[in-house]
């Protein structure tokens, strides 16, 4: 069931008024995307995301072997008569000898098998589902805070627009005053009463003001917004026709980001305790090859040729298996590694179990807390009804002569209260389907359209 309130439409019509003021106006969507770019923790989470991404796609490097090459080549001159003795005395330069040149080369390959590899691949997946429901995570907190943000900035301009309809009124009465107290058809109290009830009013909208202008300043710093700005119309209020918190559990729960991140979890500590049992019992696998070559080539002396050449080459080869028997006894560091990681399977599940209890307490509290906002503005449209035309008769009154500008400030304040008690109760009913919609995983206009009244009753 769709409603707005004549005061909503009365504010609407002095935001149009407004609007000849060159003030940007700021969707939902576009203060979303702006505190995206400026989010730290959003980018965190997204390089966090890139790095296991990266990491998932290296997987087939874990079963590569690993492959070195070398490579060398030397050579000297000899200076004849340099034998290293206290007289020595080195030949001259035209009888130094070049000493030719050695050249070594050598390629090898290892390779490494353990059980750990076995699961290598499952956990880098994992590490990746877990950086991705990260990001989602930080991503609709994100969302969820920008939005409460604006719905609420919305109604603090509504709320102060609603306070100016009453200051303007409320001067009105004022000048009225005045000019009866000048013709003297009104005593001094009135139009005292009359410019108190004026004072009152502006102090009203002052305050709210004052708050609006807070509340948009730590959106400016959430968002990046710069300079002023007024939000869209606030959503009319949708009322729903909802199913018991175990229905909706059963239907949504799969999609709820803390059990899925819960989920990923128990699987992650199950993989982890099948790596810890594999790296144990499993023999370690090592095998290598290599090949090198050496060789030198010829050398001059004094214009003569002493040919010499050698070269030589070589293939080696190893294979070993190792088994660590120690780390299978009863009490080893292995022993206590493969224990601490079972306890961390059962702390896991338990993790998952309060997460799924915590989701259906969270559902629960959300249906009530909607049903009771419905109740509650079904009953305050009642109240705003009686409260207007309380406010209309006290002015016909006013205007006779039969009540005073006191009473008629009395029934005008309790207009605007009761207006703004309802736009407080509006704009709780949306904010708690916001809140059922981001805990079931979908989007508000899914919930509304699939749980409306109007279609239930269709």
């Amino acid at each position: 069931m769709k409603h707005i309130t004549a005061f909503l439409l009365l504010s609407l019509c002095l935001m149009f008024q407004l609007g000849a003021e060159d003030v940007q106006i700021v969707s939902l969507d576009e203060a979303i995307a702006s505190a995206e770019k400026n989010s730290i923790s959003l980018e965190e989470a997204r390089v966090s995301l890139n790095q296991a991404l990266r990491n998932q796609n290296a997987v087939m490097t874990t079963f590569m072997p690993e492959l070195s090459l070398n490579a060398g080549l030397s050579t000297g001159v000899d200076f004849p008569g340099a034998d290293g003795s206290l007289y020595g005395e080195a030949g001259p330069l035209s009888d130094a000898a070049f000493s030719g040149l050695t050249v070594s080369a050598g390629a090898s390959a290892s390779f490494s098998f353990s059980g750990s590899m076995i699961t290598d691949g499952e956990t880098r997946r994992l590490a990746k589902e877990s950086a991705s429901l990260g990001y989602s995570s930080t991503w609709q907190t994100l969302q969820d805070t920008i939005t409460e943000a604006y719905w609420n900035i919305s109604s603090g301009e509504l709320s102060v627009k609603a306070a100016e309809l009453s200051v303007s009124d409320a001067r009105e009465q004022y000048e009225s005053a005045s000019k009866m107290y000048e013709s003297g058809l009104a005593d001094e109290l009135s139009l005292i009463q009359a410019e108190l009830s004026l004072r009152q009013a502006e102090l009203q909208l002052e305050t709210l003001e004052d708050s609006l202008e807070i509340m948009k300043s730590s959106f400016r710093n959430m968002t990046g917004i710069e300079g002023d700005f007024t939000t869209e119309e606030l959503p009319a209020p949708v009322f729903l026709s909802l199913p018991d918190a175990s229905s909706l559990f059963s239907a949504y729960s799969a999609g709820n980001l803390s059990v899925r991140s819960a989920e990923n979890a128990l699987r992650s500590a199950e993989n982890a305790s099948d790596t810890a049992r594999l790296s144990t019992y499993v023999p370690v696998l090592t095998a290598s090859v290599g090949y090198s070559y050496s060789g030198s080539g010829y050398r001059s002396y004094s214009g003569t040729s002493l040919g010499y050449s050698s070269a030589g080459n070589g293939l080696t080869g190893s294979v070993a298996i190792t088994v660590t028997i120690s780390s299978m006894l009863p009490g080893s560091s292995a022993d206590m590694a493969i224990k601490d990681a079972d306890d961390s399977v059962t702390l896991a599940s338990l993790a998952l179990q309060d997460a799924k209890n915590t989701l259906l307490e969270t559902i629960r509290e959300r249906v009530i807390s909607i049903e009771q906002a419905e109740s509650n503005i079904e009953q305050q449209n009642l109240v705003v009804k009686a409260a207007e035309r309380n406010y209309e008769l006290s002015q016909e009154a006013f205007e006779s002569g039969l009540m005073t500008s006191d009473d008629l400030a009395s029934a005008r304040t309790d207009l605007l209260t009761e207006r703004l008690n309802l736009l407080s109760m509006e704009t709780e009913h949306l904010l708690s389907c916001h809140e059922l919609s981001s805990a079931l995983g979908i989007e508000l206009d899914e919930l509304q359209e699939e749980y409306s009244s109007e279609v239930m009753e269709n």
